[in-house]
């Protein structure tokens, strides 16, 4: 009796709790769940969870049960809007809406609707189950969602159930411009929708960006002359408006869910937001000049110096303001996602930073979307203490020093860079190249700059390091570059007749790289709501861990010379339909998702990669090539390649795609190498030799 009033209590206590509070997408094929009353464990199938498009995670996976899905009965009160009650002497849930009540006994095929006897589906009960210690009430996902007027539909190829609205039609397109810059595009449709959106920036890789909306249980039906209607059925608005070239409509995806994919295509960066007006029946897309991204606040070396990055997701309008004790930077245009608002300092001049959206004073606009970022001076430090400037995406404030005044050297392309003196008058420069150790000196007389004596370590796989020696000679200041292997060098003005001595860098090895105009497409996994796995030692978040491994083999692969994409770049949720609809809609050459394992035996290690069985995209031999390279490059155990023919980012995408497993956090061994960076780069190079391989031997054979 105790044990079951042990049960009791959990459910008690957890009925109500969010799903998606401790959610996580499983990448294993069958889990070990335990049945509360009997305390037996079994193996059951995972399954995949869609609401309206959207992926929903929970503690305990959805699962397979004697061939029906079955869900935690949190999962009815946050997406299909019920109550639930739970008697603990009858062993019952109760479910309800406006007019209906359901009631589910754990372990009894028996349900009554309203009162009225009803059995269950192959007799499959609410069962009491749990998974690593966590107990749910699983409750059967059709019956459920079929009572509270939802349909259900079963994509057998990546064992997910998706629970949609009543299916509806499109029947028109209406193009509004709102203003100067925002554009709003309205769809009809005969009743309510749900729908999922995401941005597709194909302009980082020579294409086209692009809206993308999907609208699952829904066809298109739009009678309207104005519009054009292919014979493939894709419907065409032309626009040729306030950066917007047109709107598609198409059916994405036929039965069983019938996904209507409308598209926005764009010539010009634009921000976007999706709602559905539920009183005109519209799905509405507003349109309109994007917002910038305040993504990160840091502080690192920047040119050898101390500095606070403010990091942005494009280049950075902002103000700055000097308050005394403190100096305000407001970032304009913009949005705040940092992870954190506030950042201990204490070096050089400044004590700490804070940041938070900040609401238009009477220096701005009301409508203005600003960012405020307040940098707390140490006592005695005013604003002459600091230097402010911006690097391409980044606003830079050097703490501890100022920079090298006027000379300016960035990379431009992963092929490109630039160096740019602005020196204090006119005058001759010497400029000299010694091939047999490609460096590059240029003497400056001493009159025309102001510097001291200085080592950049650059390694861009352009210009390995820049030296600048103030000592040597009373004259000259001597400014010797190493180059990178392959690297020429143009001088585009020499400072005779201005006061600014200007060199372009090319390395052609990499511009001229077989692997130019091949695009991989790289998925960390997890993120956002979906922890993934955790380390048993050291708590090392899997959705952490991935996005570092996958940001440093980014760097690899672009100076390599292929073009990359991330289906995330910062820790936020991408769906898993989304990420493999990134890698087809940018017809991607490769499609590479880094995860890392866990196994309830602690003392389980090793490299594995999960692969599609499809013979067409041949991923098999992408998966056996990236796991010897792996194995070759970490020393590590071989947990060999394995088939997965239901995971969703390597099956539905169209290209070659692996699945890495890239160590176990469940062992305190393993997980410790993880958490060094310098393994992690180990990592990346693993990976990045086994692309570079696949590509060698398979693709440019």
């Amino acid at each position: 009796m105790k044990k079951l009033l042990s049960f009791l209590l959990v459910i008690t206590m957890l009925i109500g709790m969010q799903t998606t509070a401790f959610g996580a997408k499983f990448e294993s094929d069958t889990i070990e769940v335990v049945d509360g009353p009997t305390n037996k464990k079994q193996a059951v199938y995972v399954a995949n969870l869609l609401m309206g498009g959207e992926d929903v995670l929970t503690d305990v996976p959805t699962m397979l049960y004697k061939n029906r899905t079955l869900v935690p009965i949190a999962f009815v009160v946050e997406n299909l809007g019920a109550k639930i009650q739970w008697n603990q002497d009858k062993y019952e849930a109760t479910i309800t809406t406006g007019d209906k009540t359901i009631v589910l006994k754990i372990d009894s095929a028996t349900a009554y609707v309203n009162g009225i006897k009803t059995t269950l589906p192959d007799n499959v009960p609410a069962k009491l189950l749990g998974y690593q210690g966590n107990f749910r009430t699983m409750v059967p996902l059709r019956f459920v969602s079929e009572q509270l007027g939802m349909g259900v539909n079963w994509i057998a190829e990546t064992r997910t159930a998706a629970v949609d609205l009543e299916k509806q039609s499109i029947t028109g397109i209406t193009y509004e411009k709102k203003g100067s810059n925002n554009s709003q595009i309205r769809f009809k449709t005969s009743g309510k929708v749900n729908y999922t959106s995401m941005y597709l920036e194909g302009s980082k890789i020579g294409g086209q960006d692009r809206i993308v909306v999907d609208i699952p249980s829904s066809i298109l039906n739009v009678q309207d002359p104005t519009i054009t209607v292919e014979s493939n059925g894709l419907v065409r608005k032309s626009i040729g408006d306030n950066g917007i070239t047109a709107v598609r409509a198409s059916i994405f995806e036929p039965a069983p869910r019938n996904i209507v994919r409308l598209v926005v295509d764009l010539d010009k960066k634009k921000g976007f937001n999706v709602r559905f007006d539920g009183t005109a029946n519209e799905l509405i897309i507003d349109v309109f000049n994007p917002l910038n991204t305040v993504k990160d606040i840091v502080v690192e070396k920047r040119n050898s110096l101390d500095a606070v990055v403010i990091r942005t997701e494009d280049t950075p309008q902002y103000n700055v303001m000097d308050l005394g004790n403190r100096v305000v930077i407001d970032v304009l245009n913009a949005q705040l996602k940092a992870s954190k608002t506030e950042i201990p300092v204490s070096r050089g001049s400044v004590s700490r930073v804070r940041t938070a959206v900040f609401t238009p004073d009477q220096n701005y606009s009301a409508e203005d979307k600003i960012v405020r970022v307040v940098l707390d001076l140490e006592p005695g430090q005013s604003i002459d203490d600091v230097l402010i400037e911006d690097e391409y995406k980044d606003i830079l404030i050097y703490v501890g020093g100022r920079p090298l005044e006027g000379f300016d050297y960035r990379k431009e392309t992963f092929s490109k860079s630039l160096l740019k003196m602005s020196l204090l008058n006119q005058g001759e420069a010497s400029i000299s190249y010694n091939e047999s150790n490609q460096a590059l000196n240029i003497r400056i007389e001493k009159s025309r700059a102001d510097w001291d004596n200085t080592d950049l370590n650059i390694s861009d796989k352009i210009v390995e390091s820049i030296k600048i020696d103030s000592q040597s000679d009373s004259r000259y200041y001597e400014v010797k570059l190493r180059l990178a292997q392959g690297t020429g060098y143009t001088v585009q003005d020499q400072g005779e007749r201005s006061n600014e001595i200007i060199i372009g860098f090319e390395n052609y090895n990499l511009s001229n790289s077989k692997y130019n105009n091949k695009i991989i497409v790289l998925d960390p996994g997890h993120g956002g709501k979906d922890p993934g796995a955790a380390g048993v030692k050291l708590g090392l978040k899997e959705k952490e861990l991935a996005l570092d491994v996958s940001k440093r083999l980014e760097r690899l692969l672009q100076d390599a010379g292929f073009m990359t994409f991330m289906t995330r770049t910062d820790d936020t949720y991408i769906g898993l339909y989304e990420r493999a609809g990134m890698a087809n809609n940018l017809s991607a050459d490769l499609f590479v998702s880094n995860h890392f394992n866990w196994h309830p035996d602690p003392n389980v290690t090793g490299v594995q990669m999960l692969y599609n069985p499809d013979p067409s995209r041949d991923s098999k031999t992408l998966a056996k090539i990236m796991l010897e390279e792996s194995l070759k490059e970490l020393g590590a155990a071989d947990r060999k390649i394995v088939e997965r023919p239901n995971l969703v980012v390597i099956r539905e995408t169209k290209m070659p795609a692996v699945l890495t497993e890239l160590g176990f956090l469940s062992n305190e061994w393993e997980e410790s190498l993880i958490g060094s960076e310098e393994y992690r780069q180990r990592i990346a190079n693993a990976l990045f030799n086994g692309i570079t391989r696949y590509f060698d031997e398979v693709v440019l054979k």
